[in-house]
């Protein structure tokens, strides 16, 4: 499996070194733990994976070839948040500083990833839950209005929280680079 690191990702993580003393690792133990839930389940189901891609928004895994069935696309993607999910659980008798921060970036990177957003897990799970009942271009066009309301509510909530307490522009950057990413270019 090839493995792939846009230059941005670096820049990144070094913002997020800079955040606290914690934010960095849980970060990448969280994001860790829920792409090895993606390869577990491609283990299991016996899809090669040919290569890993980590940008600015997240990682992406690309099959050697077709997925065999929506159900295994669909298979595929619940594994991630479901192994991000799981996480916060093992670590519910631990205590201490590191293991809540790790839980609470284990369990917001889910429930992120579980949003009905294009690429993210929970888009493809949509996309796979519809296609196997519909026609792929009414899928393609619910998804894309999914994705559209999703990142519209995600930018109203940063605006909200930014007007109220000064905080989350990182959220709207995020939803305003998504928008972006998925309706202004081809």
């Amino acid at each position: 499996m090839k493995i792939k690191i846009a230059p941005g990702t670096l820049l990144l993580t070094l913002l997020l070194a800079l955040q606290n003393d914690v934010m960095l690792p849980t970060t990448l133990l969280a994001a860790l733990f829920h792409e090895l839930g993606h390869l577990l389940a491609a283990r299991l189901l016996h899809i090669r994976i040919a290569r890993l891609e980590i940008d600015l928004l997240g990682a992406k895994l690309y099959p050697a070839g077709l997925l065999p069935s929506f159900g295994a696309e669909f298979c595929l993607a619940v594994a991630g948040p479901l192994a991000s999910l799981l996480l916060p659980l093992c670590l519910y008798r631990v205590s201490g500083k590191f293991a809540a921060a790790l839980s609470l970036a284990s369990l917001s990177l889910a429930l992120f990833n579980l949003l009905p957003i294009g690429e993210f897990d929970g888009g493809r799970m949509l996309h796979a839950t519809l296609s196997a009942h519909l026609a792929d271009g009414v899928a393609h066009r619910v998804l894309s209005v999914t994705t559209y309301l999703s990142l519209l509510f995600l930018f109203c909530l940063s605006s909200c929280l930014l007007l109220r307490y000064g905080q989350n522009l990182s959220l709207a950057v995020l939803s305003a680079t998504l928008f972006a990413k998925f309706f202004l270019t081809d």
